[in-house]
């Protein structure tokens, strides 16, 4: 049997893979709204219809920490690899009791541990409104075409799912802006631990993101949904089948995809090859060798730096493979083969080409842009990737801001719709190791330093005359957002608690931000609104030509 996934871009969707025999099989990735229903049962002597749909999507999960899952009882039990757990599990241990470790298994009801920070949802309806957001940007070009489609994504969700705190409303671009869905999703915010192995047990063979020796581990985690105090009833949900696959039976994957980026165009994947994945690169090998020594210096550390490590070895891994792919002469000539043949068929219809354009001269040009701006955009507006204080600091400052706004007008990520799950990964209880802060805070100050030099006004703005080092062990020791109440005082104060703050890491935020917006705006206008804007084009002109 030959198992292939079939997926779907961003939010919850069918993934499908039949297998045909031991020789050959078909592929497919479908959303829930797209399954040829028909031409699967006519090629496999299958009897699949909607009901069958309803009730596969109804047991299908969404977990805000990027992972698919699954209901597998009626009592709101739900299945997910080890890896979309561990995280959890990290948060729930302490230096006395290591549960990544030592294995987690609740007894009983009462002992399963909310998740912090984690939401649960299940997609409900899928609605289309490609025309819409299209309509809202159309004859406009960079950050106001950019604004323009984020302000009507915001207004869509907002109009769907306002003030009802069971939904969460989403709109997802879908072959990078061919279609724009709103998916809207029944939430979860009480999720709950009930199981996970032994971190030994789960990551056998000790490869960064088990994929080498999935056969011999326990890559498994079970959690719990929760409401009002009680588990939720799930009568919607998978069951176990104890016999073995038989060779070309039909397998189906239900699950929340990441994007494939098979429309890129060959001038983004050089971009890609030469530029993005090499920097990503040298900053994980960096971090990684840090958080190694880290590792070394003591039992505590090894413990709080497992987690983060495990995360930065498994990204590390993905773009290893990216790299090599776009580094293999025979995969881009055949990239640049496909390209071709799409320009082809759409200058052979003179009206096709009128409407179409040349999106992807326009996406070539962005590039020189793209490459100018995009070590100030990663540092600046990226921020302290792996620092949950500077990241406490920045939704906290931002949220304020942005809420002085009509929703329309503010960045997306603070758009109303969006609030209650930011307030909750904010707002909940999580263990913060001051020491391991300090690492990644001095990481990124220092990487800043040294790409953007010290005669940077960001940097001098962000460090004055401070090292790095100092820098970080300053903010993190006199921080007080490691601390829940202190996060929801100044949540609950808005702007005025936020300019009255003098918290050192919200200080710290507080200097960077107008560098981070100047750069944000620099690259909406000169890099994601012109690349936005012609990969809707590239998108029609592929359904044009290949439906």
């Amino acid at each position: 049997m030959i198992p292939l996934k079939f997926g779907a871009g961003l939010g919850l969707a069918a993934a499908f893979a039949i297998s045909a025999g031991p020789a050959f099989a078909d592929e497919g990735m479908w959303t829930y709204d797209n399954f040829p229903t028909a031409k699967v049962n006519a090629a496999y002597g299958l009897k699949l219809d909607q009901p069958w749909l309803d009730r596969v999507q109804a047991a299908s999960v969404r977990l805000t920490t990027g992972c698919s899952a699954s209901l597998v009882s009626k009592s709101g039990l739900v299945l997910t690899n080890h890896h979309c757990v561990v995280e959890c599990v990290q948060d729930l241990s302490s230096e006395k009791t290591d549960f990544v470790k030592e294995g987690f298994a609740a007894a009983t009801r009462e002992e399963e541990k909310k998740c912090p920070g984690m939401q649960a949802e299940i997609l409900t309806s899928i609605t289309d409104l490609t025309k819409d957001i299209q309509a809202a940007t159309a004859g406009k070009t960079g950050q106001d075409f950019i604004r323009a489609r984020d302000a009507a994504m915001a207004a869509a969700e907002q109009a769907t799912c306002a003030g009802d705190p069971q939904l969460r409303c989403q709109v997802v671009s879908l072959y990078r802006g061919g279609q724009f869905k709103l998916y809207k999703y029944r939430k979860y915010a009480d999720v709950r631990l009930v199981f996970a192995p032994e971190f030994a047990t789960a990551f056998f063979g000790g490869d960064p993101d088990n994929f080498n020796f999935p056969r011999f581990n326990l890559d498994v985690g079970f959690l719990r949904l929760y409401e009002g105090g009680k588990p939720v009833s799930t009568p919607q949900h998978l069951t176990w089948v104890s016999r073995a696959p038989k060779e070309g039976e039909a397998t189906f994957v239900s699950g929340n995809p990441g994007s494939t980026n098979r429309l890129m165009t060959m001038s983004q994947l050089e971009t890609l090859r030469d530029l993005t994945i090499p920097v990503g690169q040298l900053q994980r090998s960096e971090m990684r060798g840090r958080l190694t020594r880290f590792s070394e210096e003591s039992a505590e550390h090894k413990r709080v730096a497992t987690d983060p490590l495990f995360g930065i070895e498994n990204s590390f891994k993905v773009f290893y493979g990216q790299q090599s792919a776009l580094n293999d002469k025979t995969f881009m000539d055949a990239k640049r083969a496909q390209e071709a043949e799409l320009k082809a068929k759409i200058a052979a219809d003179p009206k096709l080409a009128a409407e179409i354009g040349d999106p992807w001269a326009e996406i070539a040009n962005a590039q020189t842009a793209y490459a100018n701006n995009y070590l100030r955009y990663r540092q600046i507006e990226g921020g302290a990737t792996y620092s949950n204080l500077y990241h406490y600091a920045e939704m906290l400052v931002r949220a304020a801001q942005e809420q002085a706004k009509p929703s329309a007008e503010r960045l997306p990520e603070y758009a109303e719709a969006r609030l209650p799950l930011l307030e909750k990964q904010l707002l909940d209880v999580k263990p913060i190791d001051a020491e391991l802060e300090e690492v990644s805070l001095g990481f990124w100050l220092s990487k800043t330093r040294e790409y953007l030099t010290t005669d940077d006004a960001a940097v001098k703005a962000v460090l004055g005359k401070e090292s790095p080092e100092g820098l970080a062990k300053r903010t993190v020791a006199g921080s007080k957002l490691a601390d829940p109440a202190a996060r929801k005082a100044l949540w609950d104060g808005g702007l005025a608690a936020i300019q009255a703050s003098d918290d050192p890491m919200i200080q710290l935020f507080l200097r960077n931000d107008p560098a981070a917006r100047a750069v944000r705006k620099t690259w909406e206008a000169e890099v994601a609104g012109p690349t936005d804007r012609a990969a809707e084009r590239v998108a029609r002109a592929k359904f044009a030509a290949y439906g």
